[in-house]
């Protein structure tokens, strides 16, 4: 089984707690999963029960800045702050893990993981349009959307973009959104590079693990392309996609 990690970005203490023990934060980023309290901490040499566990996450909406893995929290130890801190001098390198005290999400336990390619190297939806317009035409599905400007300003004057899937065999949109994927709702959290980008899935995609219902359609296509937008997600089975922007 592999194991959830993150990496350690700041130590630094807190006040006691009511029974006299010492607290310590300790601040993760590059998780591939959420800690939770009572699970074990890894860090170095040394195996810390978390007490609490900060779960506001840092998100990129409209930044447009990378965020490896699903975010930065805070985990509380009851430790003391100066056997801690040494660590400190480590931030650069060093990675933590944990020992979870439930079962871990799926493709922690399987090494027949999917690859993920990102397709929108150079543009995005708008981080807040929200109701995809989806247009049927035989084989042909057309999805329209608003660019996103803040992060590629060349889409500053261009209204709409579509995104045309040619011989798609069947679509779908599912309700995972941002809190979701970040909470581990959707089958690719934790696993997926970040969410809000367009990707095409190769390998096993696990389409069983949602129970959201597909559209079919005539074409014949397998390849599995998946957009994490502002409030869903869009699964496609099909050939082939292109771009359109509407001048």
């Amino acid at each position: 089984m592999h194991k959830p990690k993150g990496r350690l970005i700041d130590v630094f203490g807190s006040p006691k707690d009511v029974t006299g023990n010492p607290r310590t934060v300790l601040m993760l980023d590059q998780l591939t999963h959420v800690p939770e309290a009572g699970d074990v901490l890894q860090v170095a040499d040394r195996y810390l029960p978390i007490a609490q566990v900060d779960g506001r996450r840092i998100r990129n909406c409209l930044t447009g800045w990378k965020m490896a893995g699903r975010g930065s929290v805070a985990v509380l130890v009851n430790e003391t702050v100066d056997a801690l801190q040494p660590l400190a001098r480590r931030f650069d390198s060093l990675f933590v893990t944990w020992l979870p005290k439930d079962e871990l999400p799926w493709h922690f336990q399987t090494d027949d993981l999917p690859t993920f390619t990102r397709l929108n190297e150079d543009w995005n939806a708008h981080p807040n349009d929200v109701g995809l317009k989806i247009e049927q035409n035989g084989q042909t599905l057309s999805v329209h959307m608003r660019p996103n400007p803040y992060v590629y300003r060349e889409y500053e004057k261009v209204p709409a973009l579509t995104v045309y899937f040619k011989g798609c065999e069947r679509y779908r949109v599912t309700p995972v959104n941002d809190h979701g994927w970040y909470d581990g709702q959707c089958r690719f959290s934790g696993l997926a590079p970040s969410w809000g980008e367009f990707y095409e899935i190769s390998g096993n995609t696990r389409d069983d693990m949602d129970p959201t219902p597909w559209i079919t359609m005539e074409g014949s296509g397998t390849r599995h392309f998946h957009f994490y937008l502002r409030e869903e997600a869009l699964e496609v089975k099909a050939l082939e996609w292109a771009l359109i922007t509407k001048k």
